[in-house]
């Protein structure tokens, strides 16, 4: 108990001293934790992002004979949904390549990278995800409502309520032109939004020339849970046991690459890892220049704190020689030493936290919109921080432990000297 007493004690009487320190650990931390902060409100919201462009957590496809097509897509619906947990929301969906197809308005061009035809009803969780900065989601069955992109919208000049001109050659190569109505406009800009458009499912089919029994994906989504790697194996199997299914996908091309070679129909289950390996280098890429910063930071830290008490600690051999005459064992003096660093780590860390706050904070105010592609990294054009509680107890662990092991390695070579010899030493 005395310890704690001698360390507290220690610590406002030369809080002078070791202002410096706090300061070096609070603003290390800070910077620390915000940065990983950063990097996973931008890992989070591509993700999310991605989840709506992919239609979930899973996407079904099923091909014969070179072609990613289902016929009769409503019975496998039900074959699936048998198998699917209670909360599993599966719904059809029709993705067109839009390289054949383009909007007009007033004469004014804008061409489509994808078009993509969803039951809005079963996938109003997910698309409510988009931020509009136009309209909303709500679009009737069957009716020619479409939701496009601010870029999009910004090239044709048109708002919510104009009607555009949907151009597009359907199945059979036949020139298609059709009235649509802007219902939402949504803020995106990146991979996954701008040459992107939703529609009605049953419209798109009929506009496209299929018939009602057709779709090419079949997706299933958590709203209400994170889906671990665990889940969609035992997903895998239970689908292995009504569906013909291709082996088990990391990437979604080995399934694509060899559709040719089905003579029966063959499902690929596609996790949404499996959509996102191009994506995912670029978040290999952002974590390893994140951990090359933290660790840098955290060295500095590490050093600071660490070289600057082994030379407080040196300044201070005639009190532990004083300590030591008075009969204080050497356990006792490194313990008192030890806490009273680890008090101020502990100052400097949560003060490092409190900061990351503020950082964060003040991050999400700017607008990074501009940025071109960066969109799929914001949350209404907004950086939005969001804590990794892993990484970042990790950080502050690794800090104060190696800290401390410092502290001890300069705390235990002081007191090797014996008493006489400490109270001779002047500073």
């Amino acid at each position: 108990m005395y310890q704690t007493k001698i360390a507290l004690r220690s610590l406002i009487y030369r809080k002078n001293q070791y202002v410096s320190l706090f300061l070096v650990c609070m603003f290390g931390i800070a910077i620390s934790l915000t940065s990983i902060a950063v990097s996973t409100g931008m890992i989070r919201s591509m993700t999310r992002k991605a989840k709506i462009y992919y239609g979930g957590d899973i996407a079904l496809m099923g091909s014969i004979n070179n072609g990613l097509e289902i016929f009769n897509y409503q019975e496998k619906l039900e074959k699936i949904k048998s198998v699917m947990p209670k909360d599993a929301i599966v719904t059809p969906r029709l993705d067109i390549h839009g390289k054949r197809s383009a909007f007009y308005f007033e004469g004014v061009q804008a061409l489509q990278r994808t078009l993509k035809g969803i039951k809005f009803a079963n996938e109003k969780d997910l698309i409510s995800g988009f931020y509009f900065v136009e309209g909303g989601c709500d679009i009737p069955e069957n009716s020619n409502g479409i939701l496009i992109s601010l870029p999009i919208a910004k090239t044709l000049n048109v708002h919510v309520g104009d009607e555009i001109t949907f151009q597009l050659r359907t199945y059979d190569s036949v020139l298609n032109t059709i009235p649509m109505v802007v219902k939402g406009i949504f803020q995106d800009s990146s991979v996954f939004g701008t040459y992107t458009s939703y529609m009605d499912f049953d419209f798109l089919q009929k506009a496209y020339n299929r018939p009602e029994d057709f779709a090419n994906r079949i997706c299933i989504n958590f709203p209400k849970r994170n889906i671990s790697e665990k889940d969609l194996h035992d997903f895998y199997d239970r689908l292995c046991g009504v569906l013909n299914m291709f082996h088990w996908l990391k990437d979604k091309d080995e399934y694509i690459d060899v559709t040719g070679d089905f003579t029966q129909e063959t499902w690929g289950f596609i996790p949404l890892s499996a959509n996102l390996n191009d994506v995912e280098i670029m978040e290999v890429a952002m974590d390893a220049v994140i951990t090359f910063i933290v660790v840098i930071l955290t060295i500095i830290i590490i050093a600071g704190i660490g070289s600057t008490y082994r030379v407080l600690i040196m300044k201070r051999i005639t009190e532990i020689g004083i300590y030591m005459a008075i009969g204080m064992k050497k356990r006792g003096i490194v313990t008192t030493l030890l806490f009273e660093s680890l008090l101020l780590l502990l100052a400097g860390c949560i003060g490092g936290i409190v900061l990351t706050g503020v950082f964060c904070s003040v991050i999400s105010l700017f607008d990074f919109s501009f940025i071109p592609s960066f969109d799929m990294f914001l949350e209404k054009g907004n950086l939005r921080p969001s804590l990794d509680v892993i990484k970042s107890v990790l950080v502050i662990v690794s800090v104060t432990l190696v800290t401390l092991l410092a502290v001890l390695y300069s705390t235990l070579k002081s007191i090797k000297i014996m008493p006489v010899e400490a109270l001779a030493v002047t500073e």
